[in-house]
């Protein structure tokens, strides 16, 4: 799931991720252990920029943290956690954001009080069904 969700950063990391616009990606570096990237978003969001250092210290973790934004400040983190039980797998997404005082920062501050919790929760179940598709497409066949 991590491998999927958190470490692919080619174009089809768009498929995976809601948020995420395929013409606004941008590898920068690359290593083993981590990834430099620009993202931007999409919808209502496809002004918001933010260029952020993902790394994956240990299984089942990807943290992310900025770097720059139009709209957060650097340092503003993500974590995405996933760990194995009886029937798959329990996912957490944590996010430590602190948005700029002007533009679309204020913007970014407002939605995220106002429907944060709901909007970053549909993200979430929308790349899971995302990695559930990967997986399925790459399945071996059943006899």
């Amino acid at each position: 799931m991590i491998e999927i969700a958190g470490k692919d950063f080619s174009p089809r990391r768009a498929e995976i991720w809601p948020n995420v616009r395929k013409t606004r990606l941008t590898v920068h570096d690359r290593s083993d252990g981590h990834v430099e990237v620009t993202e931007g978003g999409t919808g209502p969001a496809r002004f918001v920029w933010e260029r952020s250092r993902y790394e994956w210290p240990q299984p089942g973790l990807v943290t992310s943290t900025v770097i720059d934004s139009n709209t957060l400040l650097p340092g503003s983190t993500f974590e995405l956690r996933a760990s194995p039980r009886a029937d798959g797998s329990t996912v957490e997404m944590i996010l430590d954001r602190s948005f700029r005082s002007r533009g679309w920062g204020r913007i970014g501050y407002a939605l995220n009080r106002m429907a944060g919790e709901r909007l970053f929760a549909s993200m979430l179940r929308s790349t899971l069904k995302g990695v559930e598709r990967r997986l399925a497409e790459n399945a071996p066949p059943s006899d």
